[in-house]
């Protein structure tokens, strides 16, 4: 299974709703809508009480950044291993508490594999609001950061490869947890630079 991921608003506006959807009703956009916007304000709400920092991504906005397919549920494993690995742990490990809170490589391996949100806030720890997976572009960022030299030394083609592949141009295929990492880096990047989340699904 591959997983898709695009940065664009938490609210769209309507006529965001509308090109996605083909949907004219004016009433069903507005539904839309709205059932977007109480997810971005359950989101905002918690972002407040856990971290005291406030966010507008309840607010529809317009545009939308990079989408990309960031590789299959496997590579992603295998890049959480890779990441896991660097302090003697597991993915396993951190699912299952066996880490502290803030740790490196959280936002990487304590997020839902193919849905939730990553937003382009720095907070310390990934989260869930009800059963929605929420984590940090910047703090994710920052992990494939660090991950960089580690991929370099295992697959050091592949990382030459999309190091040298500009943002503004169409990815080049790398598949694995190098395509994976290379994939969210860019991702991250562009959420950033446009205050938008990565969506996942």
């Amino acid at each position: 299974m591959e997983i898709y991921a695009a940065v664009q608003p938490l609210v769209p506006t309507r006529e965001a709703y509308q090109m996605m959807y083909g949907e004219d009703d004016p009433e069903e956009l507005s539904i839309m809508q709205l059932q977007d916007k109480e997810v971005a304000e359950r989101i905002s709400s918690v972002l407040r009480d856990l971290y005291f920092m406030e966010s507008n991504f309840d607010q529809p906005r317009e545009g939308e950044g990079l989408s990309e397919t960031i590789g299959t549920a496997e590579d992603l494993l295998e890049l959480r291993r890779i990441a896991a690995a660097e302090h003697g742990k597991t993915p396993d490990d951190y699912q299952g508490g066996g880490v502290p809170v803030g740790f490196q490589f959280n936002h990487l391996i304590n997020h839902a594999d193919d849905e939730g949100y990553y937003l382009p806030v720095d907070f310390p720890q990934a989260f869930f609001v009800e059963e929605i997976s929420i984590g940090s572009a910047v703090a994710l960022l920052g992990e494939m950061d660090a991950l960089e030299s580690v991929l370099a030394a295992q697959f050091p083609g592949e990382v030459a490869l999309a190091l040298s592949t500009p943002d503004d141009e169409e990815r080049v295929q790398l598949n694995g947890p190098v395509g994976v990492w290379h994939a969210l880096r860019r991702l991250c990047r562009s959420a950033i630079e446009l205050d938008m989340p990565i969506h996942l699904g």
